[in-house]
């Protein structure tokens, strides 16, 4: 009797502790891993969601740049970190495609969602290129295939996939070229490393303000209207098959499903309220970013219909080596 006396006064202990626990969450200063290099979409976006949320969570949230592995290097160190909210990974739709690449062994159901917003994707060059529309692009590679080499994210993301999916539709070879983020995809275009590079046309927004990258068509159905630019106009237009590889940007964080209830809820609130920040809408505004703010179940419903049909298109085209059937991953 003693002994039952024990156990129960011991597992009461342990659920008081960890209750206890959760409401003294934060307790220390917040980590966000970041998987894209500095300067992109995604670090920028990150850096301000944290400056924003730590105003309501009372607590430093440090920003670091864990790059490599398609993103695999930083959720394998949010992963081994103990799973109580302090430890989050700064995220992107390519953590859609993760775990068919073989990047890591998690996937969406995972994961609890935060999404920011995103962009509509670009195809831009560097100021003196002599390609002065995705056609001229077209006719070079169809002329000499292969020749138009083409900047992106790593292998599996979303703007490789809107590059691929521009080359498919126009029925031409060009070569794909991944770097660790869109930053150093910029940098590689505007050096003349590469031809042109395709990425979130707010990503571009201030270099393509500043002259260093022109813009030539947008990878998507619709033209888009960029303030002070104009009009730039869709590959959907002429190769509407652009559109057969369903894939869109989104930008924002994660933690582990398995967070405790009450410090998810702490995190919650504090990301509705940062949602609202000055921060973030003046980063919508300057940076053209569609806001989002979807989390939880929703956010992970509308991702588990991205990583499922990306992870299918990805393995349909040779990319991904093993069968999405393999990883529980249902086609659409």
């Amino acid at each position: 009797m003693k002994a039952q006396i024990a156990s129960f006064v011991m597992a009461a202990a342990l659920v008081v502790g960890g209750a206890a626990q959760a409401q003294d969450f934060p307790s220390k200063p917040i980590e966000v891993s970041i998987w894209a290099a500095a300067g992109g979409g995604t670090d920028v976006t990150n850096r301000l969601l944290a400056e924003a949320m730590q105003k309501h969570l009372g607590t430093r949230i440090n920003a670091v740049n864990r790059t490599g592995g398609g993103g695999g290097v930083a959720m394998t160190h949010v992963w081994n970190q103990d799973h109580d909210g302090h430890s989050w990974l700064g995220a992107s739709e390519a953590m859609q495609v993760v775990k068919v690449m073989g990047y890591h062994d998690t996937g969406t159901p995972d994961w609890r969602w935060y999404m920011v917003g995103g962009w509509p994707g670009v195809i831009s060059v560097p100021e003196n290129s002599p390609y002065k529309s995705f056609q001229d692009m077209v006719d070079a590679s169809k002329e000499n295939p292969g020749s138009v080499r083409i900047s992106h994210c790593p292998l599996g993301c979303v703007w490789h996939m809107k590059a691929l999916a521009s080359g498919q539709a126009a029925d031409v070879e060009f070569t794909y070229v991944p770097y660790d983020g869109s930053a150093p995809a910029h940098i590689a275009a505007m050096s003349g490393e590469v031809d042109a590079v395709v990425s979130g046309v707010g990503e571009q927004a201030e270099f393509i303000r500043a002259g260093r990258l022109r813009p030539i068509a947008m990878t998507e159905m619709e033209p888009f209207d960029f303030p002070e630019i104009g009009e730039i106009e869709a590959v959907g237009a002429d190769y509407p098959k652009v559109q057969d590889i369903p894939t869109r940007q989104w930008l924002g964080m994660a933690i582990p499903k398995d967070t405790p209830e009450e410090t998810v809820a702490i995190i919650d609130e504090a990301f509705e309220a940062a949602i609202q920040d000055p921060s973030i809408q003046q980063l919508a505004q300057e940076r053209l970013m569609v806001i989002s703010g979807l989390y939880g179940d929703e956010a992970e419903a509308e991702l588990q219909k991205m990583e499922d049909a990306m992870s299918w298109a990805l393995f349909d085209l040779g990319i991904a080596t093993t069968s999405p059937d393999e990883l529980g991953i249902e086609k659409p």
